[in-house]
């Protein structure tokens, strides 16, 4: 792993990005009907988050582990960013077309808008969840999409992705060989496994 870093202050600029870009997100998820134009936003997120890859992959990792390390903000915002750009990473290595690497992001930063408190809360809470809690994570997949769809969110591929990003996976066949949604959420819940690495 080669990092870039060339002067002390560039770090902190980049640090100082990453930060904010883990804030404003925070705003919008925590917040969601109260954001004009909500998949607009989404979308700048985006653009903000590639930028920062962009610059230099590996270093845009390490500072965005020491966000989440250091974070100020609530689990969920900070999940979904690091989701997001793992996503952003795979979409890559596997040469996703570059409509279903905008789906595939915009559902990382997006499926679980429907749950947002929930999982801030889960994050702190030392004992398992309760049965209003465990129903509050069976139906946030469907909940989301309906809170997406009220704010204006229209792109197909995005919402069923983010529809089966929970269900159990049953397909035998390897990554490549799977289309659509289905591949989608399978990258979704699935960004570190070594199915991955050995599809491609």
């Amino acid at each position: 792993m080669g990092i870039n870093l060339k002067t002390e202050e560039e770090y902190e600029d980049l640090l100082g990005q990453w930060a904010n870009l883990e804030s404003a997100l925070n705003i919008s998820l925590s917040h969601p009907m109260q954001v004009a134009q909500f998949g607009q936003r989404m979308s700048q997120y985006d653009k903000w988050l590639s930028a920062l890859m962009a610059h230099d992959p590996d270093l845009g990792l390490y500072l965005l582990f020491q966000v989440a390390s250091n974070s100020t903000v609530g689990y969920s915002a900070s999940h979904a960013l690091m989701c997001a750009v793992l996503c952003h990473l795979v979409a890559k290595d596997c040469s996703l077309p570059g409509s279903d690497r905008d789906a595939l992001v915009l559902a990382a930063l997006t499926m679980n808008v429907g749950m947002t408190q929930l999982q801030d809360v889960l994050a702190l809470q030392k004992s398992p969840p309760d049965e209003q809690q465990k129903a509050g994570i069976q139906s946030h997949p469907e909940k989301s999409v309906e809170m997406l769809q009220a704010l204006g969110l229209t792109d197909a591929l995005t919402l069923q992705t983010i529809t089966l990003h929970h269900r159990p996976d049953t397909s035998t066949l390897p990554l490549a060989a799977l289309s659509g949604a289905e591949r989608l959420s399978f990258i979704l819940q699935d960004r570190k496994s070594t199915r991955l690495n050995s599809s491609h």
